[in-house]
């Protein structure tokens, strides 16, 4: 039995998330005829290039030309192009059209962006809908399907100081930290993407979800704590409603930091309007293959990130 997508291709292989695709593609059984890893420089993805099926295609982003090229003869494409790069993807897409590509999965790989009201008061996440619309508009005319993979919190690399700091035991609690949230580790991102990718989830279903578990901020650092010990630890709280409004005034003055960005998704996280956890019924990660974590396996990983085996 062969893929369903013989041929693939990877922006981004050599992220945090994109190296975690990669490693999930080509464990494939059965396995892709051909994983094309797309690059702005060949040389930074030629320790990546494992395998007979592999090969390293650099291009520029910016011409279509060179990507149509580097797309021809490929039937299904992964971004995991970085947040500054999004909109690259647009000339990606119309490139991947041109192909003749079937389907392509954008680069997004966090919160749930679609969401009305994350549409309508986070302006951090107009790339992104930009680059759906841009997606669905293709759709529409018949030239190519596509799936949003949303994720939530990246849990161990939130562990490492965004959620909280394992390492040098702070944490700055958001609104109390005791809402739960949906987070997903990077290995489990890959393996999701390849299920995907498989057809695992309903044939037309464009938005998926998945996580590894669903955890509040303060339990989690409560565990964080079992681990690393209780003493000396730096508490504070976060007012998320009045972080995002600073967030939005330094946006708006062209003066924001990568803190007042973070308050953006400390605030859509918790707040229980923005539609944190996943529903049940909107979660595809047992579908996808993926075993929903316990406490223990929480802990198991913050001992790894503290041992530098993560």
């Amino acid at each position: 039995m062969a893929q369903r997508f013989p041929s693939v291709a990877l922006i981004g292989a050599t992220g945090n998330v994109g190296a975690l695709i990669l490693k999930a593609l080509q464990e494939a059984q059965p396995a892709f005829n051909s994983i094309t890893l797309l690059t702005r420089s060949a040389k930074s993805a030629a320790t990546l290039a494992q395998g007979p099926n592999i090969q390293i295609k650099e291009v520029d982003y910016s011409s279509r030309q060179s990507l149509v090229a580097a797309l021809t003869r490929v039937d299904a494409v992964v971004s995991a192009i970085g947040t500054k790069f999004v909109d690259d993807q647009k000339t990606i897409i119309d490139a991947a059209v041109e192909a003749g590509v079937k389907f392509f999965i954008p680069s997004e790989f966090g919160l749930a962006n679609t969401h009305p009201l994350l549409r309508r008061d986070f302006s951090i996440f107009d790339d992104k809908n930009r680059i759906q619309a841009h997606l669905e508009s293709y759709l529409q005319q018949g030239k190519i399907d596509y799936a949003l993979t949303f994720v939530g919190l990246w849990l161990d690399w939130g562990i490492q100081g965004f959620i909280l700091d394992v390492n040098n035991k702070k944490v700055g609690l958001w609104d109390g930290g005791e809402r739960p949230i949906s987070m997903t580790t990077m290995a489990s991102i890959g393996k999701a993407v390849l299920g995907i990718l498989e057809g695992k989830v309903a044939a037309g279903k464009r938005e998926v979800r998945v996580k590894d578990i669903n955890l509040s901020q303060k339990r989690l650092y409560e565990l964080a704590a079992e681990v690393v010990g209780k003493d000396g630890w730096e508490v504070k709280t976060v007012d998320t409603a009045r972080a995002k409004t600073v967030a939005s005034e330094k946006l708006s003055q062209g003066t924001a930091t990568l803190d007042n960005i973070y308050a953006f998704v400390y605030r859509a996280s918790t707040a229980e309007e923005y539609g944190q956890p996943w529903k049940p019924d909107e979660d595809d990660s047992e579908r996808l293959g993926l075993v929903t974590w316990t406490e223990d396996d929480v802990k198991n990983l913050i001992r790894n990130v503290v041992a530098g085996k993560q």
